[in-house]
């Protein structure tokens, strides 16, 4: 495969996780307004956008992990490693997230519980972790790419 291809098969990395990102702000957008509606939660309406966006992820997910067979297939190992540890830090995040938004609800469905706080604070920081992490991933992509 022609290291132009490679590149545009790495681009498409990029434009994938700038959709996932949009994804994640439609989900949070959801959660908001789901949260806003405290005490009386509107849970159907906020079921479906968390259907629509688990399948967005799903195909997002999909793709690069097509992207990432066919480095390996390329024998570009350390391209692939990066790719997949891109799958796996969004998995933990996709996680940590699902966990935040619980907390968040614990917090206003029992106000005044220092657990409560503690634990959406706890989750807030590992989600800026991952954050990091991710970015990380994707500047080293980011190298790969300027390499080929």
């Amino acid at each position: 495969m022609a290291q132009e291809d490679q590149a545009e098969m790495l681009k498409s990395i990029f434009a994938l996780q700038e959709q996932r990102v949009a994804v994640y702000k439609t989900l949070e957008q959801g959660h908001d307004e789901y949260l806003s509606k405290f005490p009386n939660y509107d849970f159907p309406i906020y079921r479906q956008v968390v259907h629509d966006c688990t399948e967005e992820f799903s195909s997002v997910s999909k793709k690069i992990i097509d992207i990432e067979s066919k480095f390996a297939e390329l024998g570009k190992t350390e391209v692939a490693g990066y790719i997949r540890k891109l799958q796996e830090l969004e998995k933990e995040k996709l996680d940590v997230t699902a966990a935040y938004q619980l907390a968040k609800q614990k917090v206003l469905d029992e106000p005044g519980c220092p657990e409560h706080e503690e634990e959406k604070t706890q989750l807030k920081q590992k989600l800026n972790s991952l954050i990091s992490s991710i970015a990380e991933n994707l500047e080293n992509l980011k190298y790969e790419m300027e390499g080929l």
